[in-house]
């Protein structure tokens, strides 16, 4: 049940962020994805990956806090 609801949270949190952010986590974090690879596929500099992936999970941390997350 814990991991169902934590799915939950995760999928409702990043359904705040930008569709920048949101595309650069999906790809890292499920696909596990690289930079590099993420850079190419998406056609934007892998500098840019790096800092969307930094503010992307900053976002979603603050999703998580405001939707009572503490762990």
């Amino acid at each position: 049940m814990d991991a169902t609801l934590d799915a939950w949270l995760v999928a409702e949190a990043l359904r705040t962020l930008s569709t920048d952010h949101r595309a650069v986590i999906l790809r890292a974090y499920y696909r596990g994805s690289s930079v590099a690879d993420i850079s190419a596929e998406l056609g934007v500099p892998e500098g840019t990956v790096k800092s969307r992936l930094h503010y992307g999970v900053r976002a979603l941390r603050l999703s998580l806090q405001e939707m009572g997350v503490t762990r």
